[in-house]
């Protein structure tokens, strides 16, 4: 397997404090990514400078086999790849439909645009019944949902999921969960950031264990399953 995106000795840093230091991962096309860690490890800074929205870095990042370390957030966005964060950065004053349509690249037809937005409502139930429906006044779960549903109107071949459960309820949990599990079976390849490890092993390929911004543990799903390495890593 190919990979799509390599990171090698990442060092990350918001104005004098350094949060990773020398993170390096790889991911396949195609393959099904998880990072994991407990709040604060540098998750999130992670997929932060994959995008380059952090104050500073060295290292190296390359997609497609080119060197993206130096590129503009937007340029990077512009090469398929969707970020969807953990804040959710939806447009509150826009409806669901707005959100969706602002999100689709500039670029393509009146068609396929209509058909992406569809495909997000056939796969969002709750969002085709909300289309008109402000996304502030959305409940957090549906939120979320259009959060990815606005990363996927872009027909990313890269989708970066920050925390996609983080303060949900356990029975939206499960919808989004559900929802993330027909999203790892496409062709698509997805890099997902999250504490709940035993709710992503089953739609992972192969992982990593983060711990004060460093990778200390990394293997198939199987392997990560390993309650010792839970109890060391993830248990508060």
């Amino acid at each position: 397997m190919s990979d799509l995106l390599t990171v090698e000795d990442l060092n990350a840093f918001y104005g004098s404090s350094q949060i990773l230091f020398d993170v390096s991962i790889d991911v396949g096309d195609n393959e099904v990514i998880g990072i994991f860690g407990r709040n604060g490890m540098g998750k999130t800074t992670l997929l932060d400078s994959l995008v380059n929205r952090i104050d500073r870095k060295t290292g190296r990042v390359t997609y497609r086999g080119e060197d993206i370390s130096e590129w503009s957030t937007h340029e990077i966005i512009r090469e398929q790849i969707a970020y969807v964060p953990e804040d959710r950065e939806i447009y509150p004053a826009l409806t669901v439909r707005e959100n969706l349509e602002l999100a689709t690249p500039s670029g393509v037809s009146d068609d396929v645009r209509e058909e992406r937005i569809q495909n997000v409502f056939s796969q969002f139930e709750r969002l085709g019944e909300r289309e008109k429906q402000r996304g502030g006044t959305l409940s957090g779960g549906e939120q979320q949902m259009l959060a990815i549903g606005r990363g996927l109107v872009s027909d990313p071949d890269l989708l970066l999921l920050d925390e996609p459960t983080e303060g949900l309820a356990p029975a939206i949990i499960d919808d989004v969960v559900e929802i993330l599990e027909s999203l790892v079976t496409g062709d698509r390849t997805v890099l997902i950031v999250e504490q709940n490890i035993k709710r992503m092993l089953p739609l992972i390929d192969r992982g990593y264990i983060i711990q004060t911004g460093e990778i200390v543990e990394e293997g198939d799903s199987e392997y990560l399953s390993d309650e010792e390495i839970h109890e060391r890593y993830l248990t508060v």
